[in-house]
């Protein structure tokens, strides 16, 4: 009898051994995952108390969020509906300030009243030494107007820019002369140019210039360089250009041609952009001309400046938005200037 109930024991106990190894083997991975891990312990990373916050953030891709400043940041701006001639927000419109890039829109008026598209320009020797933004055209290589046209608008090339100036009847200085001359036809009083591109001119030694911060740089205000741009964009070449996302540029000497890219995000909103182009340098900041419509009317801005000159520009345009909505409501009163703090 004995030896039949130790039989039947042992047997009850072989049929315990997994329901008692499945416990032991849950209370230790429970006991693995929240104890300190050990020196060497692959699950070191994930499990350590000592991770630091900043390894988290980066394994999960995790980005934290910076502080977002309230109101538009660039130091001037200005923004009209030339339509009706009615400035609708503003701050530091008058005051001369650098203006990179926009700089661009004047040079393609000049080019589209002096040079025929069709034309084919030749990239000078020294168009290495130009600094970026560029296209990359390589000296000696053949290219058309239009094409050139569309670097400097769309990827503002100021390679581009140069080749355009030093094909220009008289050359580069005579270029910039006729751009001091078209704008200063326009009424324009505080805008003056020294180079086609934006970039700043170093005055005698290049060393010296850079080190001494002797340069003459582009300026002009917010609302006289709002007047170029509205004149700009009503030119069906330039309008049509700048809202290109990109172009290929054709080449004599590179097969694949010259891939450009706009530098102009605001084309990826859903606004109703119909001209744009942006501009930087260390001493301007970002500056951006926008023109959009809506309904029956236009809202012109541009901003000078500023270090988000896209974010600037969205918060300007919904703000003038609203207020010509509320100016044509028929409950609304008249509309009046907004000045911004």
């Amino acid at each position: 009898m004995i030896k039949k109930e130790n039989s039947e024991n042992r047997r009850d106990l072989l049929c315990r051994l997994p329901v008692l190894w499945g416990i032991l083997s849950l209370i230790f991975l429970c006991w693995s995952t929240t104890a300190p891990a050990k020196s060497g312990d692959p699950l070191k990373p994930a499990l350590s108390e000592k991770v630091s916050q900043k390894k988290i953030l980066k394994k999960h891709n995790i980005k934290k969020n910076k502080p977002v400043s309230q109101g538009v940041q660039a130091k001037a701006f200005y923004c009209v509906n030339p339509s009706k001639n009615e400035t609708l927000m503003e701050r530091n419109p008058d005051q001369s300030m650098p203006v990179a890039s926009l700089t661009k829109l004047v040079t393609a008026l000049v080019v589209l009243d002096h040079m025929r598209l069709d034309r084919k320009v030749t990239v000078p020797d020294h168009i290495k030494t130009i600094p970026k933004s560029v296209v990359g055209l390589k000296p000696g290589d053949n290219v058309s107007v239009e094409d050139l046209l569309h670097g400097l608008l769309i990827g503002s090339g100021n390679d581009c820019a140069e080749t355009l100036a030093c094909a220009f009847t008289g050359g580069k200085q005579k270029f910039v002369e006729s751009m001091n001359k078209k704008v200063s036809s326009l009424g324009n009083q505080r805008t003056f140019f020294f180079t086609p591109s934006g970039l700043d001119r170093k005055n005698g030694n290049e060393q010296e210039a850079k080190n001494s911060g002797d340069v003459d740089f582009n300026v002009s205000t917010a609302r006289e360089m709002a007047q170029i741009a509205r004149i700009a964009f009503s030119n069906k070449t330039i309008r049509s250009i700048s809202l290109k996302k990109s172009h290929i540029i054709a080449s004599n000497m590179n097969k694949t041609g010259y891939h450009v890219k706009t530098t102009n995000k605001l084309l990826r909103d859903n606004l109703p952009l119909i001209g744009g182009k942006t501009g930087y340098t260390s001493r301007a900041g970002h500056c951006l001309a926008s023109e959009f419509i809506s309904g029956h009317d236009i809202v012109l801005i541009v901003v000078l400046g500023s270090p988000d000159h896209f974010r600037d520009t969205r918060l300007v345009y919904r703000t003038a938005l609203k207020k010509t909505k509320a100016a044509t409501s028929p409950q609304a009163p008249g509309s009046k200037r907004v000045a911004a703090n």
